[in-house]
C-alpha cells in the first residue's frame, strides 16, 4: 500500500509555514512496519520535535518493513523549526528510525528526501537510520546551515545496525557527516559528497565499512577509523590552514585498513595510521605516527600484510566495475497489480493462476502488495522487465520450489523489494539481471545465464551459485550453515560482503575470478565446518575480517588448490584480510 501523506488523513503540508509534527507522527504510528511506502511529494515540511518509527502502537508490533520516500530528492524536504534543538552537548534527532534493542528491524528505507536542519539548531540531528539485512538510504541530502547541525546521519547508536546501505547521498555542512560505531553488523557506502564539516568527515568507532566513490572537500580531516576499513576510488581536498597540517585519513587504535586509488590535495598527507587511541590529540600530531602514507596519491595500501599460500601478486585482482542500473521504472498506471487478477495477498490461498493472468495481460511491470502463496515456478521472459514488492514474501520460509525462473525478453530484468522469496531465483537466459533490495533463499544459473550479467545491491540470501557469469554485488549479505557462494568459472566482485555461520563463505573454481572488498563473517555457528574460502585453480582476492562471540570461529581461513596440491591457512597463522591467490 501507498500512503500519500499531503492527502486525509494526514494531509502533511508542504508550504515551508505549516508545523506538521503531530500528522506527522500519526502516519508513522499507523503505518510504520506494516510494509507500507509513506510518500511525500514535493514541498517543505516543516517540524518541530523528533518524529519516532515506533517499535510499538497500539498493541501491534513493529519490525521495520517500511519504505519513507519523497517525489523529488532536491524539492521534497523535511525541515527543522529554526532554534528548536538548540543544545549542542544535547543532540536531538529529526527522524529516529527504530532499532530499540533487537536486529530484526528489516527492509526500512529512505529515499529521495533532503533533510534541513534550520537555523540556530546545534544540537540537531537529522537522520538516525536503523536496518538489518536489508536496508538502504539512498539519494538524499543532508543540510545544515553555518552554526547549526550535529550530524547528518547518525548510523551509531545500536550495537547491530545493518547490514545497510547507503549510497548517493550528500552531506553540507555538520560537525560530523556520518556516525558509525561498535563491531556488527557492517555498512557499506557507495557515491557520497561530504563538505563543510566542522569536526570531522565520517567517523568510524569499530564498524565494519566498506566505501567506495568518496568525494570530500574539508578542512578537516575527511575520516578517522577504527575497525575495518576498506576505501576505494576515493578524493579528498582539503582546504584551509587547518587541513594543511592533518592527513586526510586517520586510522587509529590498531584498525585494519585497505585503502586503493585514493587521492588527496590540500593535506599535510593523505593517511595517519597510528595506535594512538587519542583521536581527538591524533589528527593534530605533526610527525610522531610510524606509519604515514608517502601520499598524496594511494594506489593501494594495506595495514595488514598480504598473505599468500602460493606464489601470487601482493595486489588486489582490479576488476572491472560497472555500476548497477538505475531503475527499471515505469509510471505506476500501467503495473499490473497482481490482485487485480485474483492474486491472494493474505498468503492463505495460491495465487499462481492469478500471477499468470497478469503476466498474459502484456504490462512490463508486476506489482505484488501483500505475501502470497504460489505453488508453482513462475517464468518471468517475453515483456517482463520489473517486478515490485512492498517487502512482502513469496512462499515464506518453504525452500522446495524456485519462485520465479527468469527467462529471455525484451530487455533487462529487475526484481526488487521483496521481504523473503522462500524458494528463490533461477537465472536461464543471458539477459541482464538486476535484484535490488531482497531476500531470496537461493540464487542460481543455468548453462543458459553463461556470460551474462548480474547486478545485485542489498540483498540477503542463503546458498548463492554462480556459472560463468558476471556479477557485481553490493552489501551482500549470505546467511547459511554449508557454502555461502560458489564461483564456477565467473567474475564476482563484491563490495561489502557480510556472512553469517560456518561453512566456505566464497568457493572459487574452473578459472573464476571472485575480488571481495570489505566486509566480514559474523560467525554464529560451525566455524569448524569448512574453510572459510576455497581458491581451486582460480583467483581470490579477500580483504574481510571475522567476528566470533560463541567460541566456534572458522579454524581454516583459506585452502586453496593450485595444479593438484592443496595448501591450507591455518586461522591461527594469520589474520584474515587480505588474502591473494591468482
Amino acid at each position: 500500500m501507498v500512503i500519500d501523506l499531503s492527502k486525509p488523513p494526514y494531509q502533511l503540508k508542504g508550504d515551508g509555514v505549516t508545523d506538521n509534527t503531530k500528522p506527522f507522527q500519526a502516519a508513522l504510528n499507523e503505518h510504520v512496519g506494516r510494509h507500507r511506502l509513506l510518500w511525500l511529494p514535493k514541498g517543505t515540511y516543516l517540524i518541530s520535535r523528533t518524529l519516532e518509527w515506533p517499535k510499538r502502537h497500539e498493541n501491534h508490533e513493529k519490525w521495520g518493513f517500511t519504505q519513507f520516500r519523497g517525489e523529488d530528492r532536491d524539492t521534497t524536504i523535511i525541515r527543522l523549526k529554526d532554534n528548536t534543538f538548540t543544545k549542542p552537548d544535547s543532540p536531538q534527532t529529526m527522524i529516529r528510525c527504530g532499532g530499540f534493542g533487537s536486529a530484526d528491524w528489516f527492509h526500512n528505507y529512505v529515499e529521495n528526501l533532503t533533510f534541513h536542519v534550520g537555523d540556530g539548531n546545534p544540537g540537531a540531528t537529522a537522520l538516525r537510520f536503523f536496518s538489518n539485512n536489508t536496508g538502504a538510504v539512498r539519494d538524499c541530502r543532508f543540510i545544515a546551515p553555518s552554526g547549526s547541525g550535529a550530524v547528518a546521519l547518525d548510523l551509531s547508536h545500536h550495537d547491530m545496525n545493518g547490514p545497510l546501505l547507503v549510497k548517493n547521498c550528500e552531506f553540507t555542512g555538520f560537525r560530523r557527516a556520518i556516525t558509525t560505531g561498535h563491531s556488527v553488523n557492517s555498512q557499506t557506502f557507495e557515491h557520497l559528497t561530504i563538505r563543510n564539516q566542522t569536526e570531522l568527515g565520517i567517523s568510524n568507532e569499530g564498524q565494519p565499512l566498506t566505501i567506495r566513490h568518496l568525494t570530500s572537500t574539508n578542512n578537516v580531516p575527511a575520516l578517522g577509523t577504527y575497525g575495518s576499513l576498506a576505501l576505494l576510488e576515493s578524493n579528498m581536498n582539503g582546504t584551509g590552514e587547518s587541513a594543511a597540517h592533518a592527513p586526510a585519513i586517520i586510522n587509529y587504535n590498531g584498525g585494519t585498513i585497505f585503502l586503493r586509488d585514493v587521492t588527496t590535495s590540500g593535506y599535510r598527507r593523505a593517511l595517519a595510521d597510528m595506535k594512538t587511541p587519542d583521536f581527538a590529540a591524533a589528527w593534530r600530531i605533526e610527525g610522531e605516527d610510524k606509519r604515514d602514507s608517502a601520499g598524496p596519491s594511494i594506489t593501494e595500501y594495506s595495514s595488514n600484510k598480504i598473505t599468500t599460500l602460493f606464489p601470487s601478486p601482493a595486489t588486489s585482482l582490479r576488476l572491472p566495475v560497472k555500476e548497477t542500473p538505475p531503475a527499471l521504472w515505469e509510471s505506476p498506471d500501467k503495473w499490473a497489480v497482481v490482485d487485480a487478477f485474483g492474486a491472494d495477498p493474505t498468503g492463505e490461498t495460491d495465487s499462481a493462476a492469478a500471477i499468470r493472468r497478469a503476466i498474459a495481460s502484456g504490462a512490463s511491470t508486476l506489482f505484488f502488495p501483500g505475501s502470497y502463496k504460489c505453488g508453482e515456478t513462475i517464468e518471468l521472459g517475453g515483456k517482463i522487465r520489473n517486478l515490485i514488492g512492498l517487502g512482502g514474501s513469496i512462499n515464506y520460509g518453504q525452500r522446495d520450489l524456485i519462485n520465479f525462473r527468469i527467462t529471455n525478453g525484451d530487455s533487462p530484468i529487475e526484481i526488487r523489494h521483496f521481504g523473503h522469496l522462500g524458494g528463490g531465483i533461477e537465472i536461464d537466459t543471458r539477459r541482464t539481471v538486476i535484484l535490488r533490495s531482497l531476500e531470496t533463499h537461493t540464487l542460481y544459473g543455468t548453462p543458459r545465464a553463461e556470460g551474462g550479467e548480474l547486478f545485485i545491491e542489498d540483498v540477503v540470501g542463503g546458498n548463492f551459485r554462480f556459472r560463468k557469469q558476471n556479477v557485481w554485488a553490493r552489501q551482500l549479505n549470505i546467511e547459511n550453515e554449508g557454502t555461502h557462494l560458489t564461483n564456477n568459472g565467473g567474475t564476482v566482485w563484491i563490495l561489502g560482503y557480510k556472512t553469517e555461520r560456518g561453512g566456505t563463505l566464497a568457493h572459487t573454481l574452473a578459472s573464476g575470478k571472485t575480488e571481495i572488498l570489505g566486509g566480514f563473517s559474523y560467525t554464529t555457528t560451525a566455524g569448524k565446518l569448512a574453510p572459510m574460502f576455497i581458491n581451486e585453480n582460480a583467483a581470490t582476492w579477500t580483504f574481510f575480517t571475522e567476528r566470533c562471540y560463541n567460541g566456534d570461529p572458522f579454524t581454516t581461513l583459506v585452502r586453496e588448490i593450485r595444479k593438484g596440491e592443496t595448501r591450507e591457512l591455518p586461522a591461527s597463522n594469520n589474520h584474515t584480510a587480505p588474502f591473494s591467490a591468482r
